[in-house]
């Protein structure tokens, strides 16, 4: 049989790995060849490793996560646990990755997890192509070497998000034991795993083609907690995955206009019509032992854990200056004409009912859904909050962090813990369509698909009669967003084309997967000067290379942020 490399320091195969991420019986020395023999073990292991993919990318709150929307502002929070105010801080220092760093444990999380659960599908792979083996018939054999590759692809491709280099996980490894796999560039790791989802695409479509009645396969709910989807909604799960991946690599402004934009407008036009949703628990129930957790509990106990800093929110206020509560300082003008490290909480009043509306903070709290006895409510009947101003004491923070508000759509997360959440929306991939058709030229199909969530979830006015990137989206003192203008960053105005469908890429992709702000962010060219642009190969497996460490990001630093859209 092939023999199977160490990909991260202390993993030698993802077989080693807990009961609950595997479903078999775990132990120190298991016998993977006895294991990768039993066709039911085999077809267990790869419909369980979608869980652990998940669970490695954004359901551990002590990973890079916590850090990663800190350092984007999609959360704020002047915590040191995971890194969160510490990598946040204005201005930005570089990410630690010596030993002993405060952080060497969260640093390391995404690096050996990932490839761990896609070294799970890779054996299960290595095992379906032995002449002669079957887990008991064609369709069921596509259906699991279709699983893996989602799951290598998107495993693979994550890691190749978040860090600068990446030991690609392919069922055609052959390293000597104890030798570390090659470091490919992010670039490259990427490729790799774009061509995974491409062959989980093409034996998803031969099993469509070549099966019996019923044509195709479909996946046990178990596969992705907790629906059953068919060979033909794994395509559009897989090409999801491509259109997220593909434009999410880049890690400048050049980079993000070089991306192939009409392949993601494919891909993303080609997803699921509605949300990829899992039922998030604390664990699964048996008999599959996968954990199907997301990382968003901690947050939803607000208090220091979370706020939402007025640094990207703010842009939803639409009082202009001149205004009574302007001239009071009470308003995002005023704010931005703040030294950074003298601001203070502002009333954000807009037109976006994605925030409670109201003039005063106890009308807004009302609003909001607050009561005195409910410091978690949900939203009032017949509204679509996202935001709620809040009633209990506000937390304290860095100066430019602070605010009254709360991010709570997924409140009801914290309050069930057994609640179907998100990971990967059809606004997402709308809006993935918005900006390739505007990096196209394309302005009235990229309308269309920034006014599906602008009206249908902000209930603002539809944009119309765009014909250019730059021109301001309305003339209107309500336009939301209103950007920070240059040179200064000290006022706003009304923002263009692009910026409307940012804003509505960040409302409705907030706290829905790993580094969902920080990715684009950095992509758009909107991260604070000195914010690194992905982290280190940790310590750990530069040891194990008997290579050195290094660091990245820091103001003036390599591999770090310039200066922002917004002048921060």
């Amino acid at each position: 049989m092939r023999k199977l490399s160490f990909l991260t320091v202390g993993i030698a195969v993802a077989l080693v790995a807990c009961k609950a991420d595997l479903g078999v019986p775990n132990s120190n020395n298991p016998d993977i060849g006895q294991a990768l023999a039993r066709p039911g073990d085999v077809e267990s292991f790869i419909l369980n490793s979608y869980a652990q993919m998940q669970q490695a990318s954004f359901g551990v709150n002590g990973s890079i996560m916590p850090s990663l929307l800190t350092m984007a502002f999609e959360n704020a929070s002047g915590l040191a646990n995971w890194g969160m105010g510490p990598r946040s801080a204005m201005p930005r220092a570089a990410i630690a990755n010596s030993r002993g760093n405060p952080y060497e444990a969260e640093n390391l999380v995404q690096y050996a997890r990932l490839p761990r659960a896609a070294r799970v599908a890779a054996n299960g792979v290595v095992a379906l192509r032995r002449p002669g083996f079957t887990i008991g018939s064609v369709s069921a054999d596509q259906r699991a070497m279709a699983f893996a590759y989602l799951v290598m692809g998107a495993a693979n491709g994550n890691l190749a998000l978040v860090y600068d280099s990446v030991s690609v996980v392919t069922p055609e490894d052959d390293v000597a034991p104890g030798a570390p796999a090659n470091l490919l560039g992010y670039a490259e790791g990427m490729a790799i795993a774009l061509q995974q989802l491409d062959s989980a695409i093409a034996i998803s479509a031969r099993s469509d083609a070549q099966a019996a009645t019923p044509p195709g396969f479909t996946l046990p709910a178990s596969a992705i907690n907790a629906t059953a989807y068919t060979s033909t909604q794994l395509i559009q799960i897989t090409r999801g995955w491509k259109a997220r991946l593909r434009a999410g690599v880049a890690r400048t402004p050049a980079e993000r206009a070089a991306v192939d934009w009409p392949a993601v407008i494919a891909d993303a036009n080609a997803f699921l019509p509605g949300d990829l949703i899992i039922t998030a628990s604390a664990a699964a129930p048996a008999p599959t032992g996968a954990v199907w957790t997301v990382a968003t509990a901690q947050h939803e106990q607000y208090d220091t854990w979370t706020q939402q800093t007025p640094m990207i929110v703010g842009m939803a206020d639409s009082v202009r200056t001149g205004g009574a509560a302007c001239a009071a300082g009470d308003c995002y003008d005023a704010w931005l004409a703040t030294a950074i490290n003298s601001r203070y909480r502002i009333l954000i009043r807009t037109a976006d009912q994605r925030f409670p509306p109201g003039e005063t903070r106890d009308a807004q709290r009302t609003s909001s859904g607050s009561t005195p006895t409910a410091n978690f409510p949900n939203p009032p009947a017949g509204t679509n909050r996202y935001f709620r101003n809040r009633r209990p004491t506000d937390p304290t923070g860095e100066a430019f962090a602070v605010s009254f508000y709360d991010f709570y759509r997924f409140q009801a997360f914290w309050t069930t813990n057994n609640t179907p959440m998100p990971v990967m929306t059809r606004a997402e991939m709308d809006l993935l369509m918005a900006e390739g058709y505007i990096r196209t030229g394309d302005f009235g199909n990229a309308m269309t698909k920034i006014n599906i969530t602008r009206v249908g979830k902000g209930n603002l006015p539809p944009l119309a009669g765009i014909t250019d990137a730059t021109s301001p989206i309305s003339a209107s003192g309500s336009c939301v967003p209103r950007v920070p203008q240059p040179p200064n960053f000290t006022t706003a105005a009304c923002g263009n084309i692009m910026e409307a469908m940012k804003w509505e890429k960040r409302m409705e992709t907030l706290l829905t997967h790993l580094g969902a702000w920080f990715i684009d962010s950095r992509g758009w060219g909107d991260l604070p000067v000195g914010t690194p642009l992905h982290f280190p190969v940790p310590f750990q497996e530069m040891d194990a290379r008997a290579k050195p460490s290094y660091n990245l990001g820091g103001v003036g630093g390599i591999g770090a942020a310039a200066v922002g859209t917004y002048g921060f």
